[in-house]
């Protein structure tokens, strides 16, 4: 999932540009949009049943009528969010706010904020800059995308998952990492008993997060699929090792 973050202080037309941008971004897929709104605190109807359910001290409250579906989390974490837009499908997330993160973003108004890729633009200067920005991938993401795919002709039982904390120092080296990882990938998926494997790493320190190791493996049963884990978790610990990446 990529992540736009669009920053700028009170009054400076961030909803009004992402508003605008929203449509041109959907050509790419669904669209998640998360709004930090600083120091105000969003309200919740007054007296409502869902309302009085979370006052009451509930963690989560849903609330489902006849065309939506609406959540209220005690979280103010920006990674919590993210999960539940990747977990959703997502292909892309336009944050609003959170100005002083460290994540790429635009900037709407004259302030000077860090890691600024363009400022004050018009929608069609984003589309061409869409690499630059970060991507966020989750175990649940990964899960939406494996039970999406087609069978090979297997017939399967089971998937396993695994998220593992990563060391490394810097930037993530995506562009030697990913290629090692599909190495691994092409090889456990020649294996008759296996349907599908998806491996990817978790950038997560921007974000507030943790770096991981994700794994997703789907197989015949479950002794295969416990058995091809425990194989491609001592892979890439072996194989990431050599580019600067650590399992922890």
């Amino acid at each position: 999932m990529k992540v736009i973050s669009v920053a700028g202080f009170s009054g400076s037309g961030k909803t009004t540009f992402i508003r605008d941008l929203v449509p041109r971004l959907r050509e790419y897929g669904p669209i998640g949009t998360i709004k930090h709104t600083g120091h105000h605190n969003m309200e919740v109807p007054k007296g409502k049943d869902t309302t009085l359910m979370f006052e009451a001290g509930s963690d989560a409250v849903v609330g489902i009528d006849s065309g939506k579906l609406l959540v209220t989390l005690r979280s103010t974490s920006l990674v919590e969010a993210l999960n539940l837009l990747a977990d959703r499908g997502m292909a892309i997330a336009v944050i609003e706010g959170f100005k002083q993160s460290p994540l790429p973003k635009i900037v709407i108004g004259d302030h000077n904020l860090e890691n600024c890729i363009l400022r004050n633009p018009k929608i069609d200067d984003v589309i061409p800059l869409l690499d630059r920005f970060p991507e966020y991938v989750s175990l649940g993401a990964l899960v939406h995308e494996m039970r999406g795919m087609p069978e090979k002709g297997l017939k399967p039982e089971c998937m396993v998952t695994c998220a593992i904390p990563l060391e490394f120092h810097g930037n993530l080296p995506e562009s030697r990492a990913r290629p090692v990882l599909q190495e691994i990938e092409k090889e456990m998926q020649e294996r008759p008993e296996i349907g599908r494997v998806r491996l990817a790493i978790q950038n997560g320190t921007p974000f507030g997060g943790r770096d991981e190791l994700l794994i997703v493996i789907v197989a015949k049963s479950g002794k295969t699929g416990s058995s091809a884990l425990r194989g491609s978790i001592t892979r890439c610990g072996t194989d990431l090792a050599k580019i600067g990446i650590t399992i922890r």
